[in-house]
C-alpha cells in the first residue's frame, strides 16, 4: 500500500494525536515559581486558614476560596485580570482595595498575577481527589512503583512462540494475547531502511542504499543496516537533538532588556558540539551525566573538549540576575531531566504530592551555590593545538581580560572596604526606618557609589532580628534599650546599661561583652540611632585595629574577636563573596564592568578563529552551608540542612557530600546501582522517540501523579539490562536491543478490529505512524535537494533568515526569547525549561510553510536541477528520477501518468503569465510535500 502522491495539503492538515499531556504542567510550574512564594510572604497573615485574624472574610490560600472571595465578592475572574479584584488590589488603583497594606508589590510581580490571571490561574493547591498527607512517610513512599529496586524479571510466556525476534517481543506479545489483540506483520524492506534511517540519523536513505539493503539475502541484514546508521558521524547530531531538548539548550541569554543584540552566548555552542560527539562515540550513559554535572573534578582530568558538557548546567535562563531562580532552574533541569522527579516543587514547602522535603531542595541548593561560573573559561581545546589564527586572537583579547580582571579585583575591595567602614550607617537605618520593599528586591540600581546598598541593609537588620536577645553578650544591650519608650528614653538608658555591668564577666549566653558595655557607657544615648552608631563605631574600630595589632590572648583578645566576626567572617553582613560583586557596584562602574564583558563576548561572536571554550562551573572560594528558606523567602533563614542526595533515595542516614560543592557526589549518587531512577528515565526516553510513545506518560515526571508504565516488567527489563550487561550504560547497545525486534519492524498500517480495542495503540498492535518533525523534515529536504552541508559542529548559523543555508537544523540558532515561527509552527521544545517531549500539532501555518516558504523554493529548484534529473532525456525519466531521489523508490505507471498530466497543466496555466517556478520545480516541490515524504511508517 502506498500514501497517495500528490496529498500536498493533506499532509500538513491531517489531524494528529497530540502527546498526553504532562501533569507537571508549565502553568501550575509558573503558580509554584511566581504566585504562590508572593501570596505565602505576603497575603496569608491575613487571608487563610492559617491566619490568626481572617480579615474582610477572605480567603487565599486555595483557588474555591479566591473564586468565592470575600466581603466585596470574588478575589478572582480566570481570564479576566481587569475584573479580578485581587488584581485591581495590587494595582493600587482604588484608595479602599489597596493589597498588601504596607506597599505597593514591585511592578514585575503584578505583571505575573495578570499573566497567570490571563492563562486562567491554573493552581496545584486545590485537589479534591488527591489526599494530601502532613508530613512525610518515607518507607511508605519507597511502595510508589517508580522508587521500586529494579529487578530483571523473566521472559513472560506466550502462546504465539515463533513471533519474538529478541527479548522485549515477549513482553509485548504477552500484553498483547492477554487483550486479545495481534502483532502486525513485518514491513516490507523498503519502509523499514527508512523508518530505521530517520529514527537514527534524522535523514532519509538513498534510492542505492534501499536497493542494497532489499538485495541482501543475509540473515543479519537488518543488523547491518542498524550497525551502519550507529557508527554514522550523524547519529550524533540526530540523538544529540533529543537531549537538548532536555538540557533547554539555546544559544542566547534571556532579557533581552539587559542584554539587546549582545544576548548571543559565545560558547554555547560548545555544549551542543561536546553532546554530539559524546553520542557519537557512545560515552557510557552513567559517564555522561558525570561529566555534564562535574566534569572539572572528575579524575583522571578529563580531555579539554569534554569540560563542555557543564554547559547542561550553565546555559538556563538568567532571571534577570536572580541567583535563587538561576539555582532553582539548575535543580529542576538536573532532576526533572536525570530522576524523572519535580524537587523544584519543593522550593517553598515540603512537596504536596511526592516525597520531597524542602530540606532536600535546600541541600541541592547548597550544591549548586557553592559554584560559579569563573571570570575566564578554560579552553575547550587543547592549548599546544591552536591555530596561528586563534593565538593570534588570544594575544588580542588577553589584555582585555586581564583590565576586567583588575576592574573585579578593585570593586571588590572597594566596596568591601566600604560595607565595613559604613557599618554604623547600616546599622543606624536597620535602628530606625521600617524595611522597605528594594531591600529584598532581586536587583537595585544605585546612582551614586555613595548609597547604603539596599541588599546590605537588609542582611543588618535580619541579623538584628536574630542576634537581638536577653542573652546575647553582644547584643543582649541592644535588645533590652530597644523596649524603652522613645519619650522616657534619655531617663531610662543610664539605668539600663548600668545593669550590664556586672556581666562583662565571660562571653557566653548572659553575660555582656566588655567592649560593647565600654562603648555604651562612653558614648552619650539620647535614642537606638545612637545606640545603633556606638554599636557601628565600635565594630569598626575593632576592625581596624586587627589589621595593626595582633588579637591579645585572654578575655580582651575573646571580646575582640567575638566583634571581629560580625565585621570579617564570612556570615557577616558586609561579607561580599568576589563572585557577587556585581550586584553592589553603583550604576557607572556596574555600566563599565557589563560593557567589558560584553565587548569580549562580541569579539568572539566576530571572530571565526576564536578558540571554543567551555562554559563550566567551578566550586567557590568558600562553600555554601545551606539553610532552608522559610516559604522559599530567602531573607528568612530556617533550619540548616546538609548538602546531599535525595532522602527518597539515599535514606536518612546518609553521608553528605564531601568533596567540595558535592557536585560529582551528586552525579555519583544519580548513577549509584541503588538508584531506581535513572536507568528507568533514560531507557523511556529512548524507547519514546522510537515508538511514538513512552512507556511512563510523563517522561519527567516518575513521582505519584504519574500513570504507572504501560509495561512494568518490560521497563525493569530495560532499565536492568541497560545497566548491567556487557557494555553498560550504553545508548547505542539500546537502539539495537529496540529495533532488532519483531516490535520495531511491524508495519504501520490501521487496523480497526485491533483499534476499536486499544484505539491508543497502547499495547503496540503496530508501529505508530509519525510525522517528521522541524529537524529531520529540514534536513531531509535539503538531503534529497543535494544541498545539504554535512560538516560536522561549529558555530550556530542563521537557518531561518537565510534560506541558501544548508547546514543542519540542529547548527541554527536557537534564541531563547525570540524564538523563530518556523520552529513555533513545527513544535520546537521550549528553551526556557526542560522539555520531556515536544507537543504535536496540526496548524495552518505549516501547510503554508509548505507552500510559500523561500526555503521550500530553494529546495523545489534546486531538486530539480540535479544532475540525475537533467541527464534524462524523457519526462517519463524525468519523473522516476525524482521518484527515485525523493521516494527512494521507481514509480509506477499510474504516477507516471499523474506526473505528466500535472506538467501539461503547469504548461497550460503558465501561457497566462509566468510563476516563480517552472513546471519541473513546481512538480519537484509537490513530491517534497507528499504524505510519503513527510511523514515516516
Amino acid at each position: 500500500m502506498r500514501i497517495g502522491t500528490f496529498s500536498l495539503i493533506v499532509t500538513f492538515t491531517l489531524a494528529a494525536r497530540g502527546p498526553a499531556q504532562s501533569k507537571d504542567d508549565p502553568g501550575q510550574r509558573f503558580f509554584e515559581e511566581k504566585i504562590r512564594p508572593v501570596l505565602v510572604e505576603h497575603c496569608y497573615s491575613c487571608h487563610s486558614s492559617d491566619a490568626k485574624k481572617l480579615k474582610g472574610g477572605l480567603k487565599l490560600d486555595t483557588k474555591p476560596a479566591m473564586l468565592k472571595g470575600g466581603e466585596t465578592g470574588p478575589a478572582l475572574v480566570p481570564g479576566k485580570p481587569d475584573e479580578s479584584l485581587l488584581i485591581k488590589a495590587m494595582r493600587y488603583k482604588h484608595a479602599d482595595l489597596q493589597m498588601p497594606p504596607k506597599g505597593k508589590l514591585p511592578d514585575t510581580v503584578i505583571a505575573n498575577f495578570v499573566k497567570w490571571v490571563e492563562i486562567g490561574a491554573p493552581d496545584p493547591r486545590y485537589q479534591p481527589d488527591t489526599k494530601i498527607a502532613k508530613g512525610i512517610n518515607f518507607e511508605e513512599a519507597k511502595k510508589h512503583w517508580a522508587f521500586q529496586p529494579i529487578r530483571k524479571p523473566a521472559l513472560p510466556p506466550v502462546k504465539n512462540k515463533d513471533w519474538p525476534l529478541a527479548d522485549i517481543d515477549h513482553f509485548i506479545l504477552a500484553k498483547l494475547e492477554a487483550q486479545g489483540l495481534t502483532p502486525s506483520p513485518a514491513a516490507d524492506r523498503r519502509t523499514l531502511i527508512r523508518r530505521a534511517s530517520i529514527d537514527l540519523i534524522g535523514l532519509p536513505p538513498t534510492f542505492a542504499e534501499v536497493q542494497a539493503f532489499v538485495r541482501d539475502d543475509s540473515p543479519d541484514a537488518f543488523a547491518k543496516v542498524v550497525d551502519r546508521l550507529l557508527a554514522s558521524p550523524h547519529y550524533g547530531e540526530r540523538w544529540a537533538r533529543h537531549w537538548l531538548d532536555v538540557a533547554r539548550y539555546a544559544d542566547t541569554k534571556d532579557g533581552v532588556l539587559m542584554f539587546g543584540d549582545s544576548r548571543v552566548w559565545p560558547y554555547a555552542f560548545t555544549y551542543r558540539d561536546y553532546v554530539i560527539r559524546a553520542f557519537n562515540e557512545d560515552v557510557p550513559f552513567d559517564r555522561f551525566i558525570h561529566e555534564q554535572l562535574a566534569a572539572d573534578q572528575i579524575e583522571p582530568k578529563v580531555e579539554p573538549w569534554r569540560l563542555s558538557a557543564m554547559g547542561f548546567l550553565t546555559l538556563g535562563r538568567l532571571f534577570d540576575n536572580n541567583i535563587h531562580d538561576v539555582l532553582d532552574d539548575r535543580i529542576d533541569v538536573v532532576s526533572r531531566g536525570l530522576l524523572g522527579l519535580t524537587v523544584s516543587c519543593a522550593r517553598c514547602h515540603d512537596h504536596k504530592y511526592d516525597a520531597i522535603a524542602t530540606a532536600d531542595y535546600y541541600a541541592l541548593y547548597g550544591v549548586f551555590a557553592s559554584c560559579e561560573p569563573p571570570l575566564e573559561l578554560p579552553l575547550a581545546e587543547s592549548a599546544g593545538k591552536l591555530s596561528p589564527a586563534a593565538l593570534e586572537f588570544e594575544k588580542k583579547a588577553g589584555p582585555k581580560r586581564q583590565a576586567l580582571r583588575k576592574f573585579l579585583d578593585d570593586q571588590h575591595n572597594l566596596l568591601s572596604e566600604a560595607a565595613r567602614q559604613r557599618i554604623p550607617d547600616y546599622l543606624v537605618k536597620a535602628a530606625t526606618t521600617a524595611p522597605d520593599p528594594l531591600e529584598t528586591a532581586i536587583f537595585f540600581m544605585s546612582l551614586d557609589p555613595g548609597d547604603l546598598r539596599p541588599p546590605m541593609t537588609h542582611r543588618w537588620r535580619r541579623l538584628l532580628e536574630q542576634r537581638c536577645r536577653a542573652d546575647d553578650p553582644v547584643f543582649g544591650p541592644w535588645h533590652a534599650l530597644q523596649q524603652l519608650p522613645p519619650e522616657t528614653f534619655k531617663q531610662l538608658v543610664g539605668a539600663v546599661v548600668k545593669t550590664w555591668q556586672d556581666k562583662t564577666a565571660g562571653l557566653s549566653p548572659g553575660t555582656c561583652n566588655p567592649l560593647v558595655q565600654q562603648s555604651l557607657t562612653q558614648t552619650p544615648l539620647n535614642g537606638m540611632a545612637d545606640v545603633a552608631r556606638s554599636y557601628g563605631n565600635l565594630l569598626v574600630r575593632v576592625f581596624n585595629e586587627s589589621r595593626k595589632t595582633p588579637l591579645a590572648k585572654g578575655l580582651e583578645g575573646d571580646a575582640r574577636q567575638q566583634l571581629l566576626d560580625l565585621v570579617s567572617h564570612r556570615d557577616s553582613p558586609a561579607y561580599i563573596a568576589k563572585s557577587r560583586t556585581w550586584e553592589f557596584m553603583s550604576r557607572q562602574p556596574k555600566d563599565s564592568f557589563g560593557a567589558m564583558r560584553v565587548e569580549i563576548d562580541q569579539m568572539v561572536v566576530k571572530a571565526p578563529q576564536a578558540p571554543s571554550r567551555a562554559m563550566v562551573l567551578a566550586d567557590s572560594a568558600e562553600l555554601c552551608e545551606p539553610r532552608i528558606f522559610v516559604r522559599g523567602n530567602p531573607g528568612q533563614l530556617g533550619e540548616s540542612v546538609p548538602r546531599q542526595f535525595l532522602t527518597i533515595l539515599a535514606g536518612p542516614k546518609q553521608t553528605p557530600f564531601a568533596h567540595g560543592s558535592g557536585r560529582l557526589d551528586l552525579a555519583q549518587a544519580i548513577t549509584a546501582p541503588g538508584n531506581p531512577l535513572t536507568s528507568r528515565v533514560i531507557v523511556n526516553r529512548v524507547w519514546m522517540h522510537h515508538f511514538g510513545e513512552p512507556l511512563v506518560s510523563t517522561p519527567s515526571d516518575f513521582g505519584n501523579r504519574s500513570s504507572p508504565p504501560s509495561h512494568p516488567e518490560l521497563l525493569d527489563y530495560l532499565a536492568a539490562t541497560f545497566t548491567a550487561s556487557q557494555e553498560p550504560w550504553s545508548l547505542k547497545r539500546l537502539h539495537r536491543m529496540l529495533m532488532l525486534s519483531r516490535t520495531y519492524q511491524q508495519v504501520s498500517f490501521d487496523r480497526p478490529d485491533s483499534r476499536q480495542k486499544d484505539p491508543d495503540n497502547k499495547y503496540l498492535w503496530r508501529m505508530p505512524r509519525r510525522r517528521l518533525d522541524l529537524e529531520s523534515m529540514r534536513d531531509s529536504l535539503l538531503a534529497i535537494s543535494g544541498r545539504l552541508d554535512r560538516t560536522l559542529a561549529g558555530r550556530p548559523v542563521d537557518i531561518v533568515g537565510n534560506p541558501a543555508n544548508g547546514r543542519r537544523t540542529i547548527y541554527g540558532l536557537v534564541d531563547r526569547q525570540s524564538l523563530p515561527g518556523l520552529y513555533r509552527a513545527f513544535d520546537f521544545a521550549s528553551p526556557d525549561q526542560s522539555a520531556e517531549r515536544r507537543p504535536s500539532t496540526t496548524v495552518p501555518q505549516q501547510a503554508l510553510f509548505g507552500i510559500n516558504a523561500p526555503f521550500m523554493i530553494e529546495q523545489a529548484k534546486s531538486l530539480a536541477a540535479r544532475p540525475e534529473l537533467v541527464a534524462e532525456k524523457s519526462d517519463e525519466g524525468k519523473i522516476a528520477a525524482l521518484y527515485r531521489l525523493v521516494m527512494a523508490r521507481q514509480p509506477d505507471a499510474m504516477e507516471i501518468a499523474a506526473g505528466l498530466r500535472f506538467l501539461a497543466a503547469v504548461e497550460e496555466s503558465q501561457k497566462a503569465g509566468p510563476s516563480q517556478l517552472n513546471g519541473w520545480q513546481q512538480y519537484a516541490q509537490v513530491l517534497l510535500l507528499t504524505n510519503e515524504a513527510m511523514f515516516v511508517d
